[in-house]
C-alpha cells in the first residue's frame, strides 16, 4: 500500500510540475477562485502564512496534507476571519491519527462578501434592483501517511460552490503534500501542490506550488518551551511575478502561551504601510487553545483572525 502510494504522489508531481513548466503565461484575468488564496486558520496566518513544511495541526489539511501523517490526537476547532471591507470568513476544521503513521482531516469555509447593490439598465440609465451577497462555500477531506521513517505524503479533495446572486459554479480540486524530515535535528522540508482541477465560473483555479522549511531551534528559557521558524516559497503556475516568499517564527512558553510573528514579500502593488506584516498569540488552557491572527494591508487595513482548538 505504502509502494502505490509513493507512485502515485511522485507519479502526479512528475506530471503537475512538468504542466507547470510547460506554461509561460499567466493570465491573471483567467484566474479564478481567489478565496482559495486566503490562509485559513489564525496560527498559520500569524506565522507570516509560512506551514508548509510545518504543517502540524488541524489546519495542516488545507496547507499540506502529508502533515495529517503527525497528527497524535483529535483536534476540532473553528476560525472567525474579519476580511478586508465588509467581507468574512468562517472556517470550522478537524484532523485525527487513523492509525500508526496515518491520519485523516477535513475543513469546511464560508466566505461571505457582504450585500452588493444590482442595477438593470432602462432605456441607457441604470435602475436599482435591490441587492444580493456573493457567498462561497469550500469542503474539503484530506489524508497523509508516512510512507519512510523520513518521508510521509498526502493528498486532499476539495469541492468549491460559488455563488453570485442567481448564478452558482462548482469545482472540485486535489491538493498533492509532502514532509521530509532531514537528517539535520529539527529541520523539515515540505512541498505541496495545490487547487489541481476543474474550472471555475470559466476561469482556472489558482494553482500553485509551495515549498518550505520548518526548523525548530535550540533555544529555550525553560525546558517546555519550543521556538519554530519557518520559510514558504509559493509559486504560482507560470508566472514567478507573483511568487511569494514567506517567513515567520513561533515561540511557545512552557507550551502555555505562544508568540507569533510573521512577513509576507509578494507582488501586491503600492498598498504602502506595513504591508504583509503578520502577528498573534495563543494561549492553551487544559484541552482548549485560543489564538488571533492579525494582518496588515497597507492602506486597505488590517485583518483579523479568532481562532478555538479543542484537543483531545
Amino acid at each position: 500500500m505504502r509502494k502505490i502510494l509513493g507512485a502515485i504522489f511522485i507519479f502526479s508531481g512528475s506530471l503537475t510540475l512538468a504542466a507547470w513548466a510547460d506554461q509561460t503565461n499567466y493570465n491573471i484575468g483567467k484566474v479564478g477562485g481567489s478565496e482559495l488564496k486566503i490562509g485559513l486558520g489564525a496560527r498559520p496566518v500569524a506565522m507570516g502564512e509560512a506551514f508548509v513544511a510545518q504543517a502540524d495541526d488541524l489546519n495542516t489539511t488545507a496547507w499540506n496534507p502529508a502533515g495529517l501523517a503527525q497528527m497524535k490526537g483529535i483536534q476540532v476547532g473553528g476560525m472567525h476571519n474579519l476580511y478586508l471591507q465588509d467581507t468574512f470568513m468562517d472556517y470550522v476544521a478537524y484532523a485525527q491519527p487513523l492509525f500508526a503513521g496515518a491520519g485523516i482531516g477535513a475543513n469546511v469555509t464560508y466566505l461571505n462578501y457582504g450585500s452588493l447593490d444590482k442595477f438593470d439598465e432602462v432605456n441607457g440609465l441604470p435602475v436599482a434592483q435591490g441587492s444580493f451577497t456573493p457567498t462561497v462555500f469550500t469542503g474539503t477531506l484530506g489524508y497523509g501517511q508516512w510512507l519512510l521513517p523520513s518521508l510521509a505524503v498526502g493528498a486532499s479533495l476539495k469541492m468549491i460552490n460559488q455563488s453570485i446572486d442567481t448564478e452558482h459554479y462548482t469545482a472540485v480540486a486535489v491538493d498533492l503534500g509532502g514532509l521530509y524530515q532531514t537528517p539535520v535535528t529539527g529541520l523539515r522540508l515540505g512541498l505541496a501542490l495545490q487547487n489541481l482541477g476543474s474550472q471555475l465560473a470559466g476561469a482556472d483555479l489558482p494553482r500553485n506550488v509551495k515549498v518550505g522549511a520548518a526548523y525548530m531551534l535550540p533555544v529555550k528559557f525553560s525546558a517546555n518551551d519550543t521556538w519554530n521558524t519557518v520559510l514558504d516559497v509559493n509559486v504560482p503556475f507560470g508566472d514567478a511575478n507573483y511568487t511569494s516568499v514567506n517567513v515567520g517564527t513561533e515561540y511557545w512558553y512552557n507550551q502555555v502561551v505562544a508568540a507569533r510573528l510573521g512577513y509576507q514579500v509578494k507582488n501586491t502593488g503600492e498598498l504602502g504601510g506595513a504591508t504583509g506584516l503578520t502577528g498573534g498569540v495563543g494561549v492553551k488552557v487544559a484541552m482548549f487553545e485560543v489564538d488571533y491572527a492579525l494582518v496588515s494591508f497597507g492602506d486597505l487595513g488590517l485583518t483579523h483572525q479568532v481562532g478555538l482548538v479543542f484537543n483531545f
